[in-house]
């Protein structure tokens, strides 16, 4: 999720060394993993799989969620703060980590909604939540992966949008 997942509880200032952290730790597990024979699912935040930004604006849903508490969507006021691209936005951008997992077989990338979608949060609706899913499996089959396994963020675990999560595919959830 790297910084998306963040962003409405920490700041980049106090918490981004960690964010960066996940580039030096995914490899050393991916080596690991596949050393001791582990597969592993990584649930994927939608607005990683893009290598910049121009692709990531295109790519965003058609409805975004409508929390009462604007402060917890990242349409608001976050995309000013991102980056043009991977290589001088290491806190958003995520497409190479995600080939990185592609290139090690076995391994699955599931499914954290695209914008870190909060599924019990008031003022969020079923189509919005739809709308998000459907940005993200959009952008990863851009990147020629097939999400099946679906992650809540935060755990707001909300059994009206299974539903939802059936009819786009997914198979599997937490």
């Amino acid at each position: 999720e790297l910084y998306w997942g963040m962003r409405d509880t920490r700041t980049l200032e106090a918490y981004g060394a960690n964010i960066l952290g996940v580039r030096e730790a995914l490899p050393r597990m991916l080596q690991a993993f596949d050393a001791y024979g582990v597969k592993a699912t990584f649930a994927t935040v939608g607005l990683l799989f893009f290598d910049d930004k121009e692709a990531m604006l295109r790519g965003l849903p058609t409805e975004h969620p409508g929390y009462a508490n604007r402060s917890l969507s990242p349409y608001e006021s976050h995309f000013d703060r991102v980056g043009p691209n991977e290589v001088e936005d290491r806190y958003h951008f995520g497409a190479s980590l995600v080939r990185m997992i592609k290139d090690h077989p076995g391994h699955e990338i599931g499914c954290h909604t695209f914008s870190h979608y909060y599924c019990l949060e008031r003022g969020q609706t079923e189509a919005q939540f739809a709308a998000d899913l459907r940005a993200a499996k959009s952008a990863a089959t851009a990147l020629g992966v097939e999400l099946t396994s679906f992650v809540f963020p935060r755990n707001q675990y909300n059994e009206r949008y299974l539903g939802i999560c059936r009819t786009e595919g997914i198979t599997s959830y937490r």
